[in-house]
């Protein structure tokens, strides 16, 4: 039975698309098997809860949907200087990367050795989405960002954009192995929000 649930939680992971899939599986690609991955809150939190297969334990640090945006990048500081020998990343939303921004300085000025990714969909986008599913109209929940290759360089960070996404592993390994604090940004196709997450569950028979 574990084989089948695992093939279709995969399903669509190498599409050449930003898709969650897609994200999720290229960032496992990156991380070792001790290598921790702090989430922020947002819609990829469900994708990397559902999709992201750890193999030690607390090497995936989520809050289980206690909507404490914001968290991500402030838990991997705190991991970052736990495990200096570990790779580190922080998987944030634009909004949550916002609410505590500032603190790039706090791993700059700690000298850390820390990757953030940033995933861009210029919204709140689980606010967004689940306004959407219950036919609520879409208002006050979009914003413009900063360029943050240039803000991750006014922290004294290196900054990156990735633009296709077969650039995405080489663009993390290349910051993990120059070592010091990153910040690379990535846009999110969310389509498959609706077919994965609103769809096939009412598809589903009954238990």
């Amino acid at each position: 039975m574990r084989e089948p649930i695992l093939k279709r939680i995969a399903d669509r992971d190498q599409e050449e698309r930003f898709t969650p899939q897609r994200l999720v599986h290229d960032v496992r690609e990156v991380m070792p098997e001790d290598g921790i991955v702090a989430l922020d809150n947002g819609m990829y939190k469900i994708w990397f809860a559902r999709n992201y297969r750890t193999r030690m334990a607390n090497t995936l640090l989520l809050d289980n949907a206690l909507a404490t945006i914001g968290a991500g990048l402030p838990s991997a500081i705190m991991a970052a200087l736990l495990y200096p020998g570990r790779r580190v990343l922080a998987v944030c939303g634009d909004g949550g990367f916002m609410m505590n921004s500032q603190e790039l300085e706090t791993a700059v000025r700690l000298r850390l050795n820390l990757v953030v990714l940033i995933i861009e969909d210029h919204a709140y986008g689980m606010i967004r989405w689940k306004q959407a599913v219950d036919r609520f109209p879409d208002f006050g929940i979009t914003f413009t960002n900063p360029d943050f290759v240039r803000y991750a360089a006014a922290y004294g960070a290196q900054g990156a954009r990735v633009e296709m996404i077969n650039e995405l592993i080489p663009t993390l390994e290349r910051a993990f192995a120059a070592g010091g604090v990153h910040l690379i940004s990535v846009p999110i196709d969310y389509s498959e929000n609706e077919r994965v997450l609103v769809k096939e569950l009412k598809e589903r028979p009954p238990l």
